[in-house]
């Protein structure tokens, strides 16, 4: 089978020599002397006898081979000329590169909850009546603040909590005897939550890549539906930590433009929720790439490593969230307590490396020369 007219089985003087290219003129009869854009360009030599197949395509710039590329038409650009269009990489080469722009730039701690020394206590809690979440509306009770140590800005919200001494030993606990916020489940039964709400809108991130590492002490076994972590934009960009179907899983979903929650994705830890031994502290890691790969790592071992929303065909994700919880889903009624209390949490803009959660995000190393 031969290539843009090339025999390669004959002799040196059997191949045939493609004609000159010409610029496509679908209304002339014969070769154009000359083209508009290519004023000196000399004219084609008539028609070899033996025929070229299949056609070589000649089309006008920016398509195609071409020797000469025109100016940009006046009031279209900055009077350059067009690009040589075979200089160009592919599709699937230019978001290579893309991705790999984007995931050059160094992986940045955005925010740090620390809940056992960075938490201001209302003197007087301020409680809200008539919140609607989803299935009934209910009080929801602000009773502290999450600050920054570094600039003391706020950082996050406690709310249906007691205020009290946090144990540095187990965390701020979200369920238990110091927590009070009920909420009624879509069954219809009654919960009880203490949850953190975070500012989403310092958790802005310059690309699809996001790490988030939790320290925590359970203190029972956790059900279905207890969500450690969850940020997103109602259905879409979710990226959440999760007791779900019986085990630790790390999921989420693409923007609205892609799919949503039709699209979600999760990679599982394959570690059953009555594994995690009540009174240990544990970190977990959850890793989202700039190409969308996912990973997730309990006390530094990688657990679970997918595709995530790279299988898709194509995604987009956003790089702002609209809310951000600890404690709970976005649908309160589709949540379960968390059983267990909160040392730390921290969210990177990046992806977090193997080397780095290796050394730092073991449970005995979680903050050495992480910045």
């Amino acid at each position: 089978r031969t290539a843009m007219g090339c025999a390669s089985s004959k002799r040196s003087d059997d191949v045939i020599h493609p004609q000159k290219e010409t610029p496509y003129n679908p209304a002339a009869t014969k070769p154009v002397e000359s083209a508009p854009w290519a004023p000196s360009a000399p004219s084609a030599p008539p028609m070899m006898s033996a025929p070229v197949y299949p056609p070589i395509p000649v089309y006008p710039p920016p398509y195609g081979e071409q020797v000469l590329y025109p100016a940009i038409p006046s009031g279209g650009g900055d009077g350059g000329r067009y690009v040589n269009p075979n200089a160009l990489p592919s599709a699937y080469e230019a978001a290579l590169m893309h991705a790999a722009v984007a995931g050059t730039s160094s992986v940045r701690r955005i925010m740090l909850v620390d809940p056992i020394n960075a938490v201001g206590w209302l003197g007087e809690p301020r409680t809200r009546t008539g919140v609607a979440d989803y299935t009934y509306k209910r009080e929801i009770t602000h009773t502290g603040d999450l600050i920054d140590a570094p600039t003391g800005d706020r950082i996050g919200k406690i709310h249906d909590v007691t205020p009290h001494r946090a144990d540095p030993r187990t965390g701020l606990r979200l369920s238990g005897p110091n927590v009070f916020g009920k909420y009624q489940s879509v069954d219809g039964s009654e919960v009880t939550l203490g949850t953190f709400e975070l500012d989403a809108r310092k958790l802005t991130v310059s690309g699809t890549a996001v790490s988030v590492a939790v320290r925590l002490v359970y203190t029972a076994p956790c059900v279905h539906d207890a969500h450690i972590f969850a940020m997103g934009n109602g259905w879409a960009d979710q990226f959440t930590i999760a007791h779900l179907d019986g085990y630790l899983k790390f999921s989420m979903t693409p923007n609205v433009a892609s799919g949503a929650w039709n699209n979600r994705v999760e990679v599982s830890s394959g570690i059953r929720d009555e594994d995690f031994e009540p009174g240990k502290e544990y970190t977990i890691v959850a890793v989202c790439t700039e190409e969308g790969q996912m990973r997730m790592f309990v006390d530094a071992d990688l657990c679970a490593v997918g595709d995530g929303l790279a299988a898709l065909d194509e995604f987009e994700t956003s790089r702002t969230r609209k809310e951000a919880w600890c404690g709970r889903f976005m649908r309160p009624d589709t949540s379960m307590p968390v059983r267990a209390g909160i040392l730390s949490v921290e969210v990177f803009d990046g992806a977090l490396d193997y080397e780095t959660v290796y050394t730092q995000y073991s449970v005995r190393e979680v903050y050495k020369n992480v910045e």
